[in-house]
C-alpha cells in the first residue's frame, strides 16, 4: 500500500454504536490514516462512501471491517469495487483477509460480492425466523395502537353517525390517516 489507507465504517442504525466502536478499533490498529464513517443501510444511497470513492487516488486502499460494510448487494458491491478498481485505489476486508492490491484479491473480487449479499440474506432470514418464533409464544409484535379498545369503538360509532375524519382526527390529537384506519377495521368488523 503506497497511498492513502482510508477506513470506512457503516452501522445501518443508531443503536449500533457499539458495533461503530468495533470497527473503528480494527481499522486504526490495520493502520488506517483517515476513517470515513456513516449511518446507512447497506442497500440504499450511502453518501459518505461515494464521497470517499470520488476522492481516491492512484495507491490508495479502502478498507472495511468486513464485506457487508460495503453493500448488501452482489450488483452494487461489484459496481463499487470497479470504481474503486477505475481509480487506481485498493479494496481491503480485514475479516475476510481479502485485498484487491493482488492478483488473487481481484479474482475473487466476484466471490466478495456474493458473500456480502449472502450474510444479507442469512440475516434476514433470522430476523423472520425470530418474527414467527415470538408470534408463536403469543408475543404481540409492532407498535402500540393509539387508542383502547373502548376509544376506538367510541371513534368507530362517531365516524357510524357521520363524525368528519378530520374533525375526530384533531380532537384525537392523531392523523386523519389514524382515523380512516378505525374506519376501515370497523367496517370490516360489520
Amino acid at each position: 500500500m503506497t497511498g492513502t489507507v482510508y477506513g470506512y465504517v457503516r452501522v445501518s442504525t443508531g443503536r449500533q454504536d457499539m458495533g461503530r466502536d468495533a470497527q473503528r478499533r480494527a481499522l486504526d490498529a490495520a493502520g488506517c490514516t483517515e476513517i470515513v464513517e456513516e449511518q446507512a443501510s447497506g442497500r440504499k444511497a450511502r453518501p459518505a462512501l461515494a464521497e470517499l470513492v470520488d476522492k481516491l487516488d492512484q495507491g490508495d486502499t479502502v478498507t472495511v471491517f468486513r464485506f457487508d460494510r460495503i453493500s448488501r448487494s452482489v450488483a452494487d458491491f461489484y459496481a463499487i469495487g470497479e470504481r474503486i478498481r477505475e481509480r487506481g485505489a485498493a479494496l481491503r476486508s480485514l475479516a475476510e483477509q481479502f485485498d484487491t492490491s493482488t492478483p488473487m484479491g481481484r479474482a475473487m473480487m466476484g466471490f466478495a460480492a456474493i458473500w456480502a449479499e449472502l450474510e444479507a440474506d442469512t440475516t434476514r432470514e433470522r430476523v423472520q425466523n425470530g418474527l414467527i418464533a415470538a408470534r408463536a409464544r403469543g408475543q404481540v409484535l409492532g407498535r402500540r395502537r393509539s387508542f383502547s379498545a373502548e376509544v376506538e369503538s367510541d371513534i368507530a360509532a362517531a365516524i357510524a353517525d357521520g363524525a368528519p375524519v378530520k374533525q375526530l382526527a384533531y380532537k384525537h390529537r392523531v392523523s386523519p390517516k389514524t382515523i380512516r384506519r378505525i374506519k376501515a377495521r370497523a367496517g370490516a368488523r360489520g
